[in-house]
């Protein structure tokens, strides 16, 4: 019987999924973070999930968190318990043994999932990582070669910001995000596309050139991108050199092999 690790980066908007067999992701699935759903309510789904994709639960061996959301990292820790009770449970935060440096004392308030990019990058790309996240919140961070995690910054999110300005706007409407084919747009649908891409792309290159300049004295850094939007946004970046789709997952899966 195979053994396989079950990982779960959880967020404010959305949950992902993925159950790796050794190195090789099998499956990967984005759920709705929904804080009123119970460990009852998310088995179900996971339940189903698995079902489809012909997952035996008595496969998974361990199961590795990320949460920013302390009330459903909770929900999550006692589904495990629960209904994967011979299994391994780690939840990751800043504390958690990965060989990462940190500047301040305490330094609890660092997010789990930079926490788990941080090591991931620093694990699978061996050099200084600048990594930028594209979730609920656009979070763009540096760590060294050495796992020193040298800080970030927090933007509002891409898709965030354009659902408040879909809600904000009454002449727009709720337009489909595509990789525009031009600077400026004719019609709303266009400029709209341009506006959320190539803004937010002009965005990430000016940090990352910017935290490049600031930090001269650690000779190569890698710019790294990740988040389900990130292969949207980053198509019209001149800074990004890898967009790593599963950066989080990966790392998390690092973390099962490694405790």
């Amino acid at each position: 019987m195979k053994e396989l690790n079950f990982v779960l980066d959880i967020g404010n908007t959305h949950i992902v999924l993925g159950v790796f067999d050794g190195n090789n992701i099998l499956h990967s699935w984005r759920i709705s973070a929904d804080v009123k759903k119970t460990e009852d309510e998310y088995f179900g789904i996971i339940h189903n999930l698995f079902k489809v994709a012909e997952i035996q639960q008595q496969t998974i061996v361990k199961v590795a968190i990320s949460s920013v959301v302390p009330s459903l990292g909770r929900v999550f820790s006692h589904l495990l318990q629960k209904y994967f009770p011979k299994t391994k449970l780690i939840n990751v935060t800043a504390n958690t043994k990965l060989g990462l440096k940190f500047p301040m004392k305490n330094s609890s308030f660092v997010g789990a999932d930079l926490v788990v990019n941080a090591y991931a990058a620093k694990e699978i790309y061996k050099t200084n990582c600048i990594i930028c996240d594209l979730g609920s919140a656009t979070t763009i961070q540096l760590v060294g070669k050495d796992g020193y995690f040298y800080g970030t910054a927090i933007i509002p999110g891409v898709l965030t910001s354009a659902k408040n300005l879909f809600e904000t706007a009454s002449q727009l409407t709720n337009i489909k995000l595509e990789i525009p084919n031009k600077i400026l747009g004719v019609t709303t649908h266009e400029a709209l596309n341009s506006g959320i891409v190539y803004g937010n792309a002009f965005m990430l290159d000016k940090f990352i050139s910017e935290i490049k300049n600031n930090f001269k004295k650690l000779d190569e850094i890698k710019a790294i991108a990740t988040g389900g939007i990130s292969e949207l946004i980053c198509d019209k970046s001149t800074e990004i050199d890898v967009i790593d789709k599963y950066l989080t997952l990966t790392g998390l899966n690092l973390i099962c092999s490694e405790k």
